[in-house]
């Protein structure tokens, strides 16, 4: 059933060009602005991300009792919901159209919607290592952790993913915080980081299997075990690496649209590599 939900939400997607009519998310800067007043950072992190799962585990298994089909259709809504936000296709190519035209201004408005630091982009480069670095981030939590624990928990893991990581993106949208704010702040990314470790490691092995295999396979080995580097960071390295179809090494230095372009192509390889191992796993599993 999994597989079935993950395809239909697909085609949905693709239809629709995204999800956002299901990303209505002022429910939960409500919930977070109403736990905010609990002391204590890890019992606000627990009643912010982990209380909302726990009633949706309760709803989800009476739903199930009831009806299998309603179950399904209700699956396939949370994984509508949790998938990454924004236009994240939308906003790469306008970037990249952007640069063929040498327009700054709107190639740096398309970068800073991807999230990309544009205040220290003096030139083409810099701001190409950061719109890579930041798409292929999104394309990462858009899609793949999603799935990742999807397929392990059913929709209750796909959501609480989802809620771990709009909690993550909250607190770093607060301006002034007090020191058990800060502490909140790093516990929210700090779980966050926990629940992408797996997924983006197994996303690091598709690329090596998408992309230039012993390019990407050395960095996959060099930060596989790694218990400190951001997810970001650890991506990072693993898309120079399968994007590296040269015999040089890609660096900051040589980043160039081309390795942007890429990465769109590179995210579907492995999304179709996914598809086909779910579904070589349901047939076995008959």
């Amino acid at each position: 059933m999994s597989l079935v939900a993950i395809v239909v939400v697909f085609i949905l997607v693709q239809y629709w060009g995204s999800a956002e009519s299901f990303h209505r998310d002022g429910w939960f800067r409500d919930w977070s602005t109403a736990v905010g007043q609990i002391e204590g950072a890890g019992l606000q992190v627990l009643a912010r991300v982990v209380l909302p799962v726990l009633v949706l585990w309760v709803a989800l298994g009476v739903l199930y009792k009831l009806s299998g089909f309603l179950y399904f259709l209700a699956s396939i809504a949370l994984l509508l919901y949790s998938l990454g936000r924004g236009n994240y296709s939308e906003w790469l190519a306008g970037y990249c159209e952007a640069y063929h035209r040498n327009d700054n201004e709107v190639a740096t408005d398309y970068a800073a919607r991807l999230g990309a630091d544009v205040e220290v982009c003096d030139d083409w480069q810099t701001l190409h290592r950061q719109v890579l670095r930041r798409a292929g981030y999104l394309g990462f939590e858009r899609w793949f952790v999603v799935i990742f624990w999807f397929v392990l928990l059913g929709p209750i893991g796909a959501v609480f993913y989802r809620l771990a990581a709009l909690a993550k993106a909250e607190s770093y949208s607060v301006e002034s915080y007090s020191a058990d704010m800060s502490q909140v702040k790093r516990l929210q990314a700090r779980l966050c980081w926990l629940l992408e470790w797996p997924a983006v490691r197994l996303l690091g092995l598709s690329f090596a299997l998408t992309g230039n295999f012993v390019g990407c396979i050395n960095h996959w080995k060099t930060g596989l075990l790694d218990s400190e580097a951001p997810t970001e960071d650890i991506l990072e390295h693993y898309i120079h690496g399968a994007l590296n179809v040269n015999s040089s090494e890609i660096t900051p230095e040589n980043i160039t649209e081309q390795e942007v372009e890429a990465l769109v192509p590179l995210l579907s390889r492995s999304l179709i590599l996914w598809f086909c191992v779910l579904a070589l796993a349901t047939l076995f599993s008959w």
